[in-house]
């Protein structure tokens, strides 16, 4: 199931019908759930309708009540079927609040990763579990942003394109504090991005000189805004149509969450060329990258510089080429 199809499912519904639609939701059934709806109310705003295994005990569960999120557990809804029948179910309702069409986008994609995580027919336990990871996304797009759009715009195409992308999300960044985009085993990548045609970027001394035993690999892509061009979001879209692991997924959509913050929004406006950047990226040795002399005195740190490349061989060894693992599936596209 993809956001995609949440999009397309909610621009489809009506209002709900009524001489009072207060409280109530137009819904459909998302296809392959068949606990899950996605529902308008009477504002326009988006829902998402869990209904969870009622057996067992009733135990109250505290109503969840933020600036744009609104979440109800063990409601029981009357439900009209088409036929004019009604029906109780018992039902967890997320709604996504206020009138802004940029975030009902936004609460439907991130409804994805919930909705990959649910069983068939899910527990409160479960459904609270899920809800949970949902209301970090939403916390996490209060925060200040911790890379520019462009930075993260190049880690998700380097995902996108690569034999595995399963191998480099679980190997993503988690901290902004992380040295390397990527890090598995003994094996580091590192994204860099330029703008223009000139490939010059901005390292720290830690990144060409990486710890003893360790291999890193710089994945220079060049970058240009274009009208035309793919946003973070259809990116996102496009990694998901290739993962099916929901942890994965969940872990996509938390990375990029965390990455952009309060700069959420750009997340759809803000477009790249992407022929551009699949015929400039290039794989570089970091080792034969030019840097400041290694052993700087203990009083000195965080160094950072910027390296013109345009000219620098962009060739790599066997021993990184053939080398699989991390480095395998970024450098081999798919």
């Amino acid at each position: 199931m993809s956001s995609p199809d949440l999009l397309r499912l909610f621009a489809i519904l009506p209002l709900p019908a009524g001489d009072n639609p207060a409280g109530r939701f137009s819904a459909q059934p998302i296809p392959g759930m068949t606990s899950c709806a996605v529902g308008k109310d009477a504002s326009g705003c988006p829902v998402l309708l869990i209904e969870t295994n009622a057996a067992g005990p009733r135990a109250p569960v505290a109503p969840i009540l933020l600036e744009n999120l609104w979440v109800l557990h063990n409601v029981d809804c009357r439900m009209q079927n088409n036929d004019g029948g009604v029906s109780i179910h018992r039902l967890s309702v997320i709604r996504c609040c206020g009138d802004d069409p940029v975030l009902h986008e936004y609460f439907l994609r991130a409804l994805t990763p919930v909705i990959a995580s649910l069983p068939d027919r899910p527990t409160r336990e479960q459904v609270v579990e899920a809800v949970n990871t949902l209301i970090e996304l939403f916390r996490r797009a209060s925060q200040s942003p911790r890379k520019t759009v462009q930075g993260l715009w190049a880690e998700l195409f380097v995902i996108l394109r690569a034999s595995d992308p399963s191998i480099l999300l679980r190997a993503w960044h988690t901290e902004p504090e992380d040295r390397f985009d990527f890090a598995e085993g003994i094996q580091r990548v590192e994204v860099k991005t330029a703008s223009g045609r000139m490939r010059t970027h901005r390292f720290s001394h830690e990144q060409l000189r990486p710890p003893l035993g360790t291999l890193a690999v710089i994945a220079s892509v060049l970058i240009e805004r274009s009208a035309g061009g793919h946003s973070v979001n259809d990116l996102v879209d496009a990694i998901r149509e290739r993962i099916a692991d929901p942890e994965l997924l969940v872990r996509l959509d938390a990375v990029v969450a965390q990455t952009l913050g309060s700069e959420w929004r750009a997340a759809q406006e803000d477009r790249f060329d992407t022929q551009l950047a699949s015929e400039s990226i290039r794989f570089l040795d970091a080792r034969t990258i030019p840097s400041v002399p290694a052993g700087l005195p203990p009083e000195v740190s965080e160094v950072h510089f910027r390296v013109d490349l345009t000219n620098h061989p962009l060739d790599l060894p066997d021993e990184i080429r053939h080398a699989g693992g991390l480095f395998g599936a970024a450098i081999t596209p798919a």
